[in-house]
């Protein structure tokens, strides 16, 4: 992401330095249709096709305030591939943008601008990335089913996007493009997918993985108007605590480059 020239140099206020290298994030994913068909259409396609493909069958599952309750399948899969798309396309953002940024940010730094600006700007290109996702998961998920609370589901994505999104740009400072694609792909499918499927008992380590409020709380808002906030506290708890470490990832690279 060539970002070197829209920002200004060492005499200008963070502020515009931070906005100036957002702006030019966004024109660069603009420029990029590979980009916008990950954003837009992967998200579509994936929630689509799979909850078309699924059993026509009912599986029972435990809510709160309602017991167990026969779902159905498609219905089931519609409101669980919500945050785990998010978290797929969020944690593949977060490798292409550090990838793409990464010797850019370390110049802007080298030329006057403020570590700090720098990092604003790029954890709000992920921010954007993260919110459209949510609404295009959210959007296709209601052809199928309408939860019972969308906005919880919609924050279950945009949690499992932003964190897997910060935890994709950890993987692109230590391994390439390449393997941090795989990263993405099998660390969101396992955690998400299989690790905290609801139709099974979930292991004992299945708290401690960045999948588990997300969700959590889009199954409770997806079957029941009675949704455990203490599940966003512990999202955002988590999402906090993965920011502050690649803010400080980040910072330290920009230092030494």
């Amino acid at each position: 992401m060539s970002t070197g020239d829209a920002v200004p140099g060492r005499g200008d206020g963070g502020r515009s330095t931070a906005i100036a290298a957002f702006v030019a994030g966004l024109r660069e994913y603009a420029r990029t249709p590979v980009l916008l068909a990950l954003f837009v259409f992967l998200p579509a396609y994936l929630i689509g096709g799979f909850t078309r493909l699924v059993p026509s069958t009912t599986a029972p599952l435990g809510v709160p305030g309602g017991g167990t309750q026969a779902v159905e399948m498609a219905n089931l899969y519609a409101v669980l591939m919500v945050p785990l798309v998010g978290a797929l396309v969020g944690a593949l953002a977060g490798v292409f943008l550090i990838q793409a940024a990464r010797q850019s940010d370390a110049r802007l730094v080298v030329a006057g601008a403020r570590p700090v600006s720098v990092l604003l700007a790029r954890f709000g290109l992920l921010a954007v990335v993260g919110a459209l996702v949510t609404a295009v998961s959210v959007a296709t998920a209601a052809t199928v089913y309408v939860p019972e609370r969308p906005l919880f589901v919609g924050a279950a994505a945009l949690l499992a996007a932003l964190t897997y999104g910060l935890l994709g740009v950890l993987a692109g400072l230590v391994v390439d493009r390449l393997a941090g694609v795989y990263l993405a792909l099998f660390g969101t499918m396992l955690d998400l997918f299989l690790v905290q499927n609801p139709l099974a008992d979930p292991p004992e380590y299945a708290r401690l993985l960045p999948g588990h409020a997300p969700t959590e709380l889009a199954v409770d808002a997806g079957f029941s108007t009675d949704v455990a906030l203490s599940l966003a506290g512990e999202g955002a708890a988590y999402l906090l605590a993965v920011g502050v470490a690649t803010a400080l990832a980040l910072y330290r690279t920009m230092r030494v480059s």
